[in-house]
């Protein structure tokens, strides 16, 4: 199997891009643009995904990928990984991201 070289860099590849995609997912929820249950299916019919971004996030972990985001976020300074205030909140409450809002 071949070798990839992957320069030092804050985080975790896989980590940085998965924490990213929640990130994103949770913030159109948080806008409701569309509910948590049809975000994650858009993403495994629309972009074929094994799993939505949303349920991905809950087996990861909430307060995880919070902690993911904020670290990388304090070590690069780059806004775009900024944890959402929904994603925060359902860490803090020990909510599913696919639970709606009332």
């Amino acid at each position: 199997m071949p070798v990839s070289v992957i320069r030092d860099s804050t985080g975790f590849v896989a980590q940085r891009i998965l924490a990213t995609i929640v990130n994103i997912a949770c913030d159109i929820a948080q806008q409701r643009i569309t509910t948590p249950g049809d975000i994650d299916l858009a993403v495994t019919l629309g972009l074929g995904y094994p799993t939505g971004p949303l349920a991905l996030g809950n087996r990861l972990g909430t307060a995880r990928l919070l902690r993911i985001l904020e670290f990388i976020q304090t070590q690069t300074g780059d806004p775009c990984y900024r944890a959402s205030h929904w994603l925060a909140r359902r860490a803090a409450l020990c909510a599913s991201l696919l639970q709606e809002e009332s």
